[in-house]
């Protein structure tokens, strides 16, 4: 557990008080918040935004979605969200997706969302997917004494509904990848254990095409917040089904007696696609509501 250098150069030399605690890796800020176990609206995402003007750093609850629209009217600028590549630029000693919301130690302005000034405490990213830096609300504010303060983001519970049910479906496809891991010498129970791991993955994979393709689901609201995406958004509802498929035939393989060996490749070349798949969702919740869940 360790804050990324320039973080804890800046907090120290001010002789800011915090603390930190470690959590279980997680692709997005509501799967940090709940496996931290913190409430989402305590914990401050930072999204990079860009124009030409130059960069901002954009804090907000991660309970909260980003409103671009409302943002560059209230700052009068055409931002847009800056390419992942000026992420690690900007921020080389911090993990894509983990970058704290402390403009100011980078260099950065920052604008701060009005819905956290009445916080308690507040939560954030170290520079890692595993350690939070916890302060008084008082303390965060006053480190971001100055960011402007402005309301640019808003709820969405379709958002955070589906982005619970995705970090089911990750664990379920970690979960697959142990399985296929284990010696196939096992034999039977090998195969047992592996069967298990596919069920496990197709039941998480019914919850999310539930949640998300719902009138009142994510996908729907993507297409109403970015109608331009309604292709790609229709490509995600496509391969719902196929890898309903897959998981179906290499249920029927492990039924059927298959080798070992044969079920492991089969397995290996589903876990691709869910990855695929993961990385493809990942990319259009961003372009559509500027937050970074996750790919991986």
């Amino acid at each position: 557990m360790s804050l990324a250098h320039t973080l804890e150069s800046f907090l120290s030399d001010r002789h800011v008080p915090y603390s930190t605690q470690s959590h279980p890796a997680s692709t997005s800020s509501l799967g940090t918040a709940h496996s931290a176990h913190i409430a989402e609206e305590n914990l401050a995402k930072s999204v990079l935004l860009e124009d030409d003007h130059g960069f901002l750093l954009a804090v907000l609850p991660a309970s909260r979605r980003l409103e671009l629209d409302r943002l560059r009217d209230e700052l009068g600028r055409s931002l847009h969200l800056a390419p992942e590549g000026e992420m690690g630029r900007l921020f080389p000693d911090c993990c894509t997706g983990a970058v704290p919301p402390v403009g100011a130690a980078y260099g950065l302005p920052t604008v701060l969302d009005a819905s956290l000034e009445d916080r308690e405490e507040v939560f954030f990213e170290g520079g890692d997917h595993k350690t939070l830096v916890r302060m008084d609300g008082g303390t965060f504010l006053d480190l971001l004494e100055s960011a402007e303060v402005v309301e640019i983001a808003s709820e969405s519970p379709s958002l955070c509904a589906a982005l619970v049910v995705r970090e089911r479906l990750y664990d379920s496809l970690l979960a697959l990848g142990r399985a296929i891991a284990v010696p196939v010498a096992s034999g039977a129970r090998w195969n047992r254990r592996l069967e298990r791991a596919v069920v496990r993955l197709a039941l998480a994979l019914d919850e999310h095409v539930i949640e998300t393709e719902g009138p009142s689901g994510l996908l729907a609201e993507i297409v109403d917040q970015a109608p331009r995406l309604w292709r790609e958004v229709d490509g995600l509802r496509n391969e719902h089904g196929e890898l309903a498929e897959e998981c179906g035939r290499l249920l029927e393989l492990i039924e059927s007696g298959a080798s070992g060996l044969s079920l492991r490749r089969h397995a290996h070349v589903l876990v691709g696609h869910f990855e695929h798949h993961r990385h493809r969702g990942a990319d259009l919740v961003y372009e559509s509501f500027g937050v970074d869940v996750g790919g991986g």
